[in-house]
């Protein structure tokens, strides 16, 4: 035996489902990384209405509010989403995190608009 050996079947379904397990993880993260994308736009949108004032159809301040925190909350589920793939990165081995900022950008917290 030694470290270079055939890999048995059992090691490759090993390896298959360690691979499954990451890229499910990867892709739980992007998708939320891309509802909060989604939501900033819309916060991005409100704020902007909101800051304007001349617009008939202004939304309040508890409109505004109820999206960032929602924007809040898919943040911190990505934040969550990340550390669990960084832990599975390194269940499987892998000891640099270097690039996966890069890969998985998540957006920062709002603060919530006071009166």
């Amino acid at each position: 035996m030694g470290i270079f050996r055939e890999p048995g079947s059992d090691e490759i379904d090993i390896v298959k489902e360690m691979a499954e397990a990451l890229g499910s993880q990867g892709l739980k993260l992007e998708e939320l990384i891309e509802k909060a994308h989604s939501t900033l736009a819309t916060v991005n949108r409100l704020l902007e209405d909101y800051r304007d004032g001349s617009q008939p159809g202004k939304p309040d301040l508890d409109e505004v509010n109820r999206h960032i925190r929602e924007f809040n909350v898919l943040v911190e589920r990505s934040e969550d989403a990340l550390r669990w793939l960084l832990i599975q990165r390194e269940a499987c081995g892998f000891r640099t995190h270097r690039n996966v900022n890069v890969f998985y950008p998540i957006p920062r917290k709002i603060k919530l608009l006071s009166s």
